[in-house]
């Protein structure tokens, strides 16, 4: 909760700002309307339009369908299937994932549908990919998620530029330095703040610490939900008896130290699931 905080805080703020600065009664009707379609979401309504407008993800062609066919079957023998949760296509992502979102629906990235076509994927892995969307769409991890993501449109714009901008101004080596030291600029904000004894000057200080507190925070926030995330679903993938498969899948995108970990603590959820072997009896001659 901690990572979507500052997002939710900003984004209500800016969107107040600008239905204030809209003349009579149309800012607030904005306000309100885009409030409501958040809750609707929130409430799980909607999703098939939520997908199309803020991920730009439409139903698998039934091409698409035939060629993920093998790995829905396995899906669906492990509860992680349809009818329970919806596929649907994620254009212009370009690595082999798939992400869920909202209470019944996982987004499959073109690459996946893809790779699988070409053979380069096999069924299994392809399965155990998907599983780790679905687990978490069906444990109810992700069913704010629509709805969080149409509230925070603008904090993902303001975050967007300031990237941009930050990645224009890094190459300086003032601007870096800066950046790295931003924890002075915090605190001499405050201590001016409140050395002028104005309270406009106390709240502006305060005010400029507590965004570059954030600026610590945030990242390590969205790291450890992340984290949370990855564990949880990687937890579902071992019920569904895919952990193997997913491990092989991660060996074959990366060998660094993170997946080995990754793929360490698959293996020992895998074997926690399996049922124990009967004990060994001695004959004696």
């Amino acid at each position: 909760m901690l990572a979507q905080t500052p997002g939710i805080a900003v984004s209500t703020v800016v969107t107040a700002a600008l239905a204030a600065s809209l003349p009579g009664p149309l800012g607030w009707v904005v306000f309100l309307g885009v409030l409501s379609l958040a809750l609707v979401l929130l409430a799980g309504a909607g999703e098939p339009a939520a997908l199309r407008g803020l991920f730009g993800a439409r139903a698998l062609t039934p091409a698409e369908a035939t060629a993920l066919a093998p790995a829905i079957v396995l899906l669906c023998q492990r509860g992680l299937g349809p009818p329970l949760v919806c596929l649907y296509l994620w254009p212009g992502v370009r690595t082999v994932s798939a992400a869920g979102a909202g209470r019944r629906s996982v987004l499959v990235s073109a690459e996946l549908v893809s790779q699988v076509r070409l053979g380069r994927l096999p069924p299994d892995q392809a399965a155990a990919v998907i599983a780790h969307a679905a687990g978490l769409v069906r444990v109810g991890a992700l069913r704010s998620e629509l709805g969080m993501q149409l509230w925070t449109i603008p904090w993902r714009l303001l975050r967007a530029l300031a990237r941009g901008v930050g990645a224009a101004g890094g190459r300086l080596p003032l601007v870096a330095l800066m950046w790295r030291a931003r924890f002075v600029v915090g605190l001499i904000a405050l201590g001016q703040g409140v050395s002028a004894g104005q309270v406009e000057a106390v709240v502006a200080g305060a005010l400029s610490a507590a965004v570059v507190g954030l600026s610590y925070l945030v990242p390590r926030w969205e790291k450890a939900w992340a984290a949370g995330l990855q564990a949880l679903g990687d937890k579902q993938v071992a019920r569904a008896g895919l952990a193997p498969a997913l491990a092989d899948f991660l060996l074959r995108q990366s060998r660094s130290a993170a997946t080995f970990e990754r793929v360490h603590a698959l293996e020992l959820a895998h074997a926690s699931l399996q049922p124990p072997s009967p004990p060994v009896r001695s004959t004696r001659h």
